[in-house]
């Protein structure tokens, strides 16, 4: 071999490892080439939507938790005096027994819920409504007298005793069941309609009753449509202490204190905390 062809050879195989070094300095700066404008926009379309899947689903959790909290300082509220629940499946401790005070002409609530209801009785006079008690703690033997003589009436008029007896029972409650002995509730009316019947809910005092009472803490404890649920016809002039946050809420909702008790978290139940909450004690 001369030595021009072995120049020659010498020639073709440096230009051919010039030609994969070429090759292959290309392959890596293909590979480290920066994402294309298109790319880096689809990634930053998609970064958001999974910024905001993660944002929901912390609000669920915060909302669930919230709720759950809710449901239970509700819980520990229905253990307090003012939710107290007292009917024939729910009869009181015999040795029931509560402080009470003078809220007008010699009727006596509850002490904690009396300043209520004379605040009631002035702000419904301020606005030129007279409310007048009738009725308001009892306390089982001033219930069990009342009981007797209406089933002793009712006996009168030729019913059995059983007859008369389940009779009474629909209109006074039972001794040891009756929201009187509660000292939360009361029966009021006014000097110029003093029946307790339905008619009283036509008058000023009633309609302002109606309009006003849960401002202060009051129901209406035996609505019409709910004789089924209180075991109680409907009492038009009975009405009960729970507070102006649960008075609210009852009157919003439409439910009777069954119902409303019943609920693991009623609507619009923000916590025992919340400034429309109970009266200021005198």
């Amino acid at each position: 071999m001369n030595v021009k062809t072995i120049v020659t050879i010498a020639l073709i195989g440096l230009l051919g490892v010039g030609t994969a070094a070429g090759i292959f300095l290309s392959d890596r700066s293909q590979q480290q080439e920066p994402p294309s404008a298109d790319v880096q926009q689809e990634e930053k379309e998609e970064a958001p939507v999974e910024n905001s899947s993660q944002k929901e689903e912390q609000e669920q959790s915060s909302q669930e938790t919230k709720q759950q909290q809710l449901a239970e300082e509700f819980a520990k509220e229905k253990e307090e005096y003012y939710l107290l629940l007292a009917n024939a499946e729910n009869p009181l401790p015999q040795d029931w027994s509560i402080q009470t005070e003078e809220v007008q002409n010699g009727y006596e609530m509850d002490k904690r819920a009396a300043p209520a209801m004379r605040e009631m009785i002035q702000a419904a006079k301020e606005d030129g409504v007279e409310l007048m008690l009738c009725s308001a703690y009892r306390s089982v033997e001033k219930q069990q007298q009342l009981f007797d003589r209406s089933q002793q009436a009712y006996m009168a008029q030729g019913m059995s005793e059983e007859e008369a007896y389940a009779k009474t029972a629909t209109e006074t409650a039972i001794p040891g069941t009756s929201e009187h002995q509660t000292g939360l509730a009361a029966d009021i009316v006014t000097p110029t309609y003093q029946m307790l019947d339905a008619g009283f809910a036509d008058t000023p005092a009633g309609q302002w009753l109606s309009e006003h009472a849960a401002e202060y803490g009051f129901v209406l404890r035996y609505p019409q449509d709910k004789q089924e649920v209180t075991g109680i016809i409907y009492e038009s002039w009975h009405y009960r202490f729970v507070g102006k946050t649960h008075a609210k809420l009852m009157k919003e909702s439409g439910l009777c204190l069954e119902e409303y008790l019943q609920q693991e978290l009623p609507e619009g139940y923000t916590g025992a905390s919340d400034p429309y909450d109970l009266p200021k004690q005198s």
